[in-house]
């Protein structure tokens, strides 16, 4: 086989074998996708990673004819007989082994298997491909030719599939549609000549309450926020509405529950329908000047589909530091605009995997949280007469640490002990999700880590704090500061969003300071993350709409009572959004010393705790209590009743 022919055939054989993975994979993602988006949506983004996967297909190809052509010249000289269509076949094998094990063996790995690595593996592909080659040596030019013949359709198939991907990998998304009925929003109800408060909203990324020193955790993670809530009102059972991002982030901007905006969908990935119903649009129609800057794409204000309400917002992509020389992150940075085929390429598939691991270990944090911070402040620092101003503002800060990977800067490093443990995000991920009983030593000392990422959050919210006290007037500014959701290090599982709905993954911290307005008191009721968006409108002095099924929390800031209701958090992720009733996830609700936990597949006991005498929810109480046990399934069933039918009218 001359060098040319030899080149081609290897081009053709194996473009059409890594089309053929590719084609399984957007079969496999378009499964997922099609949940919360259409196909027409999804198109561009399959275009663009066909492209780039093609682009990968072919330089890897280029690498491997040259690595098997040069030891088909070389072999001869040890070993009489071996020419390049042998050692071809040989591959070709090992590649049909591969897709065996793609299309058919998803869940076997032999890596699992006892005393096998990736190494041993490999040999033993090797070994079973020169066996084979062994056996059919003679007519290994026939089956190359036979092959290459048989596979000409998919070369012209995958060939005009990839020319027409060009032009349309330049689509745009259209709006989601899939939000609530729209209602009008709040009209202005305060005078012209109030002196209206700036208000600043800080939330961090998957902070439990269960970590924070400021309710009582055993480790010093929070001295500073200990010290400053002092002379603030400190909510201690606060509950998100959900488990992850996108639905929560949505509920704390619209105080309604993920059943009502119907919101908990992967954002990032597509965004959302033009919401009007937001309290930062009630804002700026009430004369507030309104920012936005968020670290997490899920929490994007854009991608919640509530952009229109900021007059001043950077993407997320913008706040995060790339591996320093690592030129694979330096390419990706390229497509951060299309997160679908970023991921899908620059992701974990077959290429990205194998070269990323050569790439340095990220032992920092590349999302900090100085960067959203000093955003805000340069641009504060930047307009003149802040504190002179007229016109309030309010901002909405959103940082991603202490989300997971957990590493903080070298200073707080070890400050909880084991230091030698889970330095690198390679050796944190290996704990991520579903974990066995004899894992959790191991489990609690990586939540050392968390717990380190907790005190440089800290103290980086200090450094911001005494930096805009230097450019507004904060005798005039309300600092509110929460987060998202929480994170669970406990009953086999580590991180926030899975299915379950345990106390640590679903309390959040709630602090609200204003020095000349609000005096500091605890408050123990159980509250709800809705209704934080009718406090902040109140303490604006403009009044709730009712569309925001939240409540405003003043009566318990001013230490006046406030009626004990039902509060609910739900999982609804497995659900589709396009006109589609709640079927599928997790739902609980809390009344009284009571929760509920309730699977709606019913592949899983529900849960009932008594977190009075029960805090740490070992005890399941729903055998044994079954009239508390069916009061709460019916508010959950009677709610979820309600949130299907309104879905259903939409539709």
């Amino acid at each position: 086989m001359t060098t040319k022919k030899s080149f081609i055939v290897f081009l053709r054989i194996f473009f059409v074998s890594f089309s053929l993975y590719f084609m399984q994979d957007a079969f496999y993602l378009w499964d997922g996708y099609s949940y919360y988006m259409r196909f027409t949506d999804f198109l561009p983004e399959l275009s663009l990673a066909f492209i780039l996967w093609t682009i990968f297909v072919v330089i890897t190809i280029f690498i491997l004819w040259l690595i098997l052509y040069g030891l088909s010249r070389i072999f001869p000289i040890f070993l009489k007989n071996i020419r390049f269509e042998h050692i071809l076949t040989g591959f070709i094998f090992i590649v049909v082994l591969r897709l065996i094990k793609k299309f058919f063996l998803k869940d076997f790995y032999l890596g699992d298997l006892p005393g096998s690595s990736n190494f041993i593996v490999f040999i033993t592909a090797g070994m079973f491909a020169a066996v084979f080659v062994w056996f059919v040596r003679k007519y290994a030019d026939k089956i190359i030719d036979e092959i290459n013949t048989r596979i000409t359709p998919l070369v012209w198939l995958f060939a005009v599939l990839l020319i027409i991907a060009v032009p349309l990998s330049f689509l745009k998304q259209a709006a989601a549609g899939s939000g609530p009925d729209k209602s009008s929003v709040s009209k202005k109800t305060i005078s012209s000549d109030a002196k209206r408060p700036n208000i600043v909203l800080v939330t961090m990324d998957a902070l439990t309450a269960f970590d924070m020193q400021l309710y009582g955790y055993k480790r010093q993670t929070t001295p500073f926020i200990s010290e400053w809530a002092k002379d603030a009102v400190v909510f201690n059972k606060v509950y998100a509405s959900s488990i992850w991002t996108a639905p929560t982030t949505l509920s704390l901007m619209t105080g309604q529950m993920p059943w009502t905006h119907r919101m908990w969908y992967r954002t990032k990935y597509r965004i959302g329908d033009n919401n009007e119903n937001n309290f930062p649009r009630i804002l700026k129609d009430n004369g507030y000047d309104v920012y936005g800057f968020i670290q997490n794409g899920f929490a994007d204000v854009e991608n919640l589909g509530i952009k229109d309400a900021f007059s001043v917002r950077d993407k997320y992509y913008t706040f995060y530091i790339p591996r320093e020389g690592w030129w694979f992150d330096k390419i990706a940075e390229f497509f951060r605009g299309r997160p679908i085929a970023q991921e899908w390429i620059f992701g974990g598939n077959i290429f990205s995997s194998r070269i990323n691991a050569f790439a340095p270990p990220v032992r920092v944090t590349q999302r900090r949280a100085e960067l959203v911070y000093n955003r805000f402040l340069n641009y504060l620092s930047q307009k003149k007469q802040v504190k002179e101003s007229v016109t309030p503002f309010f901002v909405w800060l959103h940082v991603i640490p202490p989300h997971a990977p957990y590493l903080p800067p070298k200073k707080y490093y070890g400050v909880f002990g084991d230091a030698e443990k889970f330095s690198t995000h390679e050796e944190q991920q290996k704990y991520i999700y579903e974990y066995k009983p004899d894992k959790q030593a191991e489990v609690d000392i990586l939540r050392k880590r968390y717990d380190e990422h907790i005190l440089y959050s800290d103290e980086q919210f200090k450094l911001f704090l005494a930096r805009l006290a230097g450019l507004v007037d904060m005798s005039n500014t309300i600092i509110i500061f929460s987060a998202d959701h929480g994170e669970v290090f406990s009953h086999g599982y580590q991180s926030h969003d899975g299915k379950d709905l345990y106390e640590p993954v679903v309390r959040l911290p709630l602090v609200i300071r204003a020095p000349e307005r609000i005096k500091s008191r605890n408050v123990d009721m159980s509250v709800s993350q809705i209704d934080i968006a009718p406090t902040i409108l109140e303490l604006a002095g403009i009044s709730a709409p009712s569309w925001m099924e939240g409540r405003s929390l003043l009566p318990l800031i001013w230490g006046k009572p406030l009626e004990s209701k039902p509060i609910f958090s739900m999982q609804l992720i497995q659900n589709r959004s396009f006109g589609h009733p709640i079927e599928k996830g997790t739902i609980a609700v809390w009344d009284g010393d009571y929760k509920l936990v309730y699977y709606l597949d019913g592949k899983k006991e529900p849960l009932l705790f008594n977190l009075q005498s029960d805090p740490d929810e070992i005890n399941n109480l729903y055998q044994q209590k079954p009239d508390i046990s069916q009061r709460l399934k019916k508010l959950i069933d009677d709610n979820l009743s309600l949130a299907n039918k309104k879905i259903m009218q939409a539709k």
